[in-house]
């Protein structure tokens, strides 16, 4: 009798944990710092909130079992340019790092009206991939296929995200529905093996041409980049949003601010203009 009795509490104590199970896994990591609603330095507290699991973003692996989508590398969509019978090129397979050390320059956030303007630099991107291209450019007929690989540094870049607020078994979370990203990128390079068939010569021309004639495709690489950093970073803040209610996210009372840190940059990138 006793073990039937000991039997059922340990089903009811079960089962009760089981109903509980939404409300305690709604609750943020130790590693994210909730932020006053009302606090007169909240987008001091924001960017330092953000510093803060920065580190974390690449491997998305918050803590206290929460993970998001990691940041490095960063899968980016095909790029096609057909701009003429001229210029023909397609890249695939392409990857990205250094999307994670981000730098804020500058927030405006309205979390009331879920609403987030950034002004961010990116200090390095290193990408690599695959490509196909035929173009003719100074009467050379460049043409290739195999393996690429570039980088670019300190891109500037202006974010809007917008959301709205929604009710969850009774309590009110956020979700971001749009998010654009226009980047400006200062120094973009490009390397393309295997053109003119392996020609080492020949090859070094080319990629010198193709990097001197940026004008010719970089605005369409920079659209294909901003939808995908776009779509990733909607991705890692709507898995964090839907962790935990507004509340919790912006509760009322007031936060200790501490001064902004900037995390280290890479050697390439400048110093970053104070802004509070």
């Amino acid at each position: 009798m006793i073990y039937y009795r000991c039997f059922e509490s340990f089903v009811l104590l079960l089962v009760w944990l089981l109903v509980q199970c939404p409300l305690i896994i709604a609750k943020l990591p130790s590693t994210i710092t909730p932020c006053a609603r009302n606090e007169p330095l909240l987008e001091r507290c924001i960017i330092n909130a953000v510093y803060q699991i920065r580190p974390l973003l690449g491997h998305g692996n918050l803590g206290d079992g929460f993970t998001i989508p990691p940041l490095e590398p960063l899968s980016l969509d095909n790029i096609e340019l057909r701009l003429s019978s001229q210029f023909q090129a397609v890249f695939t397979d392409l990857e990205a790092n250094g999307g994670s050390n981000f730098v804020i320059e500058r927030l405006i956030a309205k979390p009331l009206d879920t609403s987030y303007d950034l002004w961010i630099t990116l200090p390095r991107i290193d990408f690599r991939g695959k490509y196909s291209l035929h173009l003719n450019l100074l009467l050379l007929d460049i043409k290739g296929r195999g393996n690429m690989q570039g980088h670019c540094e300190n891109a500037k870049a202006f974010v809007k995200i917008r959301g709205s607020r929604y009710l969850r078994n009774g309590k009110d979370y956020v979700k971001f529905t749009k998010m654009t990203m226009r980047i400006d990128f200062k120094t973009f390079k490009l390397n393309l093996a295997n053109l003119f068939s392996g020609d080492r010569v020949l090859g070094d021309v080319g990629n010198r041409l193709i990097n001197n004639n940026q004008e010719l495709y970089l605005k369409e690489i920079e659209t294909s980049i901003e939808h995908s950093l776009s779509k990733k970073f909607l991705d890692v803040a709507n898995k964090i949003l839907a962790s935990a209610t507004f509340d919790e996210m912006f509760p009322h009372g007031k936060t200790f601010i501490n001064p902004i840190t900037h995390p280290p940059r890479l050697p390439s990138s400048g110093v970053s203009p104070a802004i509070f």
